[in-house]
């Protein structure tokens, strides 16, 4: 199986730890036509993870959403016991933590009409998580790992809609993200996992998240990753797709779903594409986070199976060089 991996060294002044090393995948969709048609297809990329990560050191596995394809009745879906079979045997083959928060895929609709017995019933963690195991559900959560915090963000499925972006749909995060009430320090390298991005990448809204960029160290999401624009394209179009999702420029079968920026209160970077077989560097300053777009695995829409990918990032120190 071909495998894209998609590599970032991020190096953020003032930040001084000892380094990080972290692998994230996205949008697998657990349950689509492709993974019924060619079985064992999942199975490979798992098995290249396990391989390629072998006897390297991983700080935490993140999943920022789309876990499934369709919401369903879990406990009777086997591709359910399969994702969590999976999800445990990573975990274990590779002695790190895996963190997951939901995308919109893993919500139900109409959310916020539901009684708290039913949100319990629709909420994927009751079948996936086994913290025991290290597989750990952040809906709105923080979780620390030493001095790694790993917090996981989620608003309502509403604000997925293509007709609330990108106005209502930012709003609608702000609120959510303000009454999580998450705790953050300088001390310590914070990750934000965030579905979609541009929540928080948007020039538009950066600014009412304040100092947010001084204590994040990376935001990592997915979500755009049904069709794929070409490289060459993506560089020819950074100033127009730098602020907009797949809904505002570019038409539904060609998205931007790779890719990193630079963001702070004041400003959003270009889209900064990755290298095709080596690390980036992305250097921050002590007020900028970076917020990477990671492609993502299924590509739901078609019947053959996509070329899964895996992004792989590293966070060091200004006085500790990199672990390769």
């Amino acid at each position: 199986m071909k495998v894209l991996e998609d590599r970032y060294r991020i190096e953020k002044e003032n930040l001084n730890i000892n380094n990080k090393r972290f692998i994230s995948i996205s949008d697998l969709h657990y349950g689509t036509l492709q993974q019924l048609f060619y079985k064992g297809y999942m199975k490979k990329f798992f098995d290249y993870l396990k391989m390629e990560n072998k006897n390297k050191k991983v700080d935490a596995i993140l999943i920022p959403g789309d876990l499934l394809f369709w919401l369903s009745n879990y406990k009777d879906k086997k591709f359910v016991s399969a994702l969590k079979r999976d999800l445990e045997d990573l975990s274990y083959s590779l002695s790190a933590p895996i963190c997951i928060s939901y995308g919109n895929h893993d919500l139900p609709f109409n959310e916020e009409k539901l009684t708290d017995a039913e949100k319990k019933e629709w909420d994927l963690a009751q079948y996936i998580e086994n913290k025991s195991d290290g597989i750990f559900v952040l809906n709105n959560e923080q979780r620390r790992f030493y001095d790694v915090v790993v917090t996981g963000f989620s608003p309502s499925r509403s604000a997925y809609e293509t007709t609330a972006m990108p106005g209502k749909a930012l709003d609608m995060a702000k609120k959510v993200f303000d009454n999580c009430h998450f705790q953050f320090s300088k001390d310590d390298v914070n990750v934000l996992m965030s579905h979609e991005n541009k929540f928080f990448t948007y020039e538009q809204i950066a600014k009412y998240y304040g100092d947010l960029y001084e204590y994040l160290t990376f935001i990592i999401g997915g979500h755009l990753h049904d069709g794929y624009m070409p490289l060459w394209l993506q560089d020819i179009l950074k100033e127009q797709i730098k602020d907009y999702g797949i809904w505002e420029k570019i038409p539904m079968t060609i998205d931007m779903c790779r890719g990193a920026f630079k963001v702070s209160s004041s400003k959003t970077s270009n889209v900064i594409l990755p290298k095709k077989e080596d690390y980036l560097d992305i250097s921050l300053n002590s007020d900028e986070s970076a917020s990477i777009v990671n492609r993502g695995v299924a590509k739901y829409s078609w019947f053959i199976p996509a070329t899964p990918s895996v992004t792989s990032i590293e966070v060091q120190s200004n006085k500790i060089k990199s672990l390769h």
